[in-house]
């Protein structure tokens, strides 16, 4: 089969399509022919170097597919060959072929693409995560949804906008017709603007609710003001350590230097229980590792997904020659939504 190999960690070259075994199906597991492969941020984290669970190069990354079941082992009996699925698999999906246990895969409804698909369930899964599972999110709650435009972005302003949530949301100007039509209803330049000035200042100081967060230390610190009491900081990221779509340790150094001991509130037990405040962090890969599978986080979703009102936005899909272009595309921040791989 082909697939895209890491072949070291460094700039978007070091992504290329090489032949690999075809991988073997045992009891309860499933092959799928993959037609959409999912980029998500602990792909291009591990191609810069800064993401310690990433297998060791050279490897395949790639956390989630959608395509066809190509063959089922022993003791399958949920799904079938041909079948339109997708998958969580935990590394290893940016091929032709993937093998999974048959407990990580939910059928594909047939109105979604598999782009679409592919831009299911880490995405979503995430988003649930940090919005419903630790933010706990409900009905006419502030929400401030930064990176509002990427991909799991879009997945939480869905689930907000279903939760019935005010949203506030950050991203360039450009993108901000995108993320309204999404549900976003304060949109917030983050290059020209004070996020934390804007959202107090149209919140008449009061702040939000909830705020999720993949960029780092330098917004933590921000975020963590906005909360008014009762309110909850989920962080999933790091993206301000890497710089066009390199590791910065420069960026890292600031970032941390940016945090004194008196704003870092997971450092200050007391100042947090004073101030009725909460500090989540959301690493989805231990997640799995700890429970097995994502099926606490996918399957609340599937009912949506099916009715519709959960709708993938893939920005744009690239053949696997193009692999590092499609990490300098979202390096570069020019994707509204998912940016998917597909076998050419």
């Amino acid at each position: 089969m082909k697939a895209v190999v890491l072949t070291g960690t460094g700039g978007f070259d070091v992504l290329r399509v090489q032949d690999r075994p075809d991988p073997p199906v045992g009891a309860g597991e499933v092959r799928i022919a993959v037609r959409a492969a999912g980029i998500n941020f602990a792909d291009t984290m591990a191609r810069v170097g800064l993401y310690p669970d990433a297998p060791k190069t050279p490897c395949v990354l790639g956390y989630e597919v959608a395509g066809e079941v190509e063959s089922v082992g022993e003791g399958v009996s949920e799904h079938g060959v041909g079948d339109r699925v997708v998958a969580g698999t935990r590394f290893g999906g940016q091929a032709e072929l993937v093998t999974v246990p048959a407990t990580q895969v939910w059928s594909l409804p047939d109105e979604f693409s598999f782009e679409q698909g592919a831009a299911f369930p880490v995405n979503y899964g995430t988003a649930y995560a940090a919005m419903i599972v630790m933010g706990s999110l409900r009905q006419g709650n502030r929400v401030l949804i930064h990176a509002a435009a990427g991909g799991v972005g879009i997945s939480a302003t869905q689930i907000a906008r279903n939760s019935g949530a005010e949203i506030f949301g950050t991203a360039s100007p450009a993108k901000h017709e995108a993320i309204r039509a999404q549900g976003v209803a304060h949109a917030i330049d983050y290059r020209s603007e004070d996020f934390e000035a804007e959202v107090m200042r149209i919140t008449g100081g009061e702040g939000v609710d909830l705020v999720i967060d993949a960029q780092g230390p330098t917004s933590f610190r921000k975020d963590y003001r906005l909360l008014r009491s009762g309110g909850r900081l989920v962080m999933y990221g790091i993206s301000e350590n890497s710089k066009q779509g390199r590791r910065s340790i420069p960026l890292t150094l600031k970032g941390l230097a940016s945090m004194p001991t008196a704003t870092m509130p997971w450092w200050k037990s007391l100042m947090v229980m004073n101030e009725n405040k909460g500090v989540f962090g959301l690493n989805m890969l231990s997640w799995w590792d700890e429970e097995g599978n994502l099926d606490r986080l996918v399957e609340p979703l599937m009912a949506d997904l099916e009715a519709g009102r959960l709708q993938p936005v893939v920005a744009e899909a690239f053949p696997f020659e193009r692999a590092g272009e499609a990490h300098k595309f979202i390096a570069e921040r020019r994707n509204v939504g998912k940016v998917v791989l597909f076998p050419s």
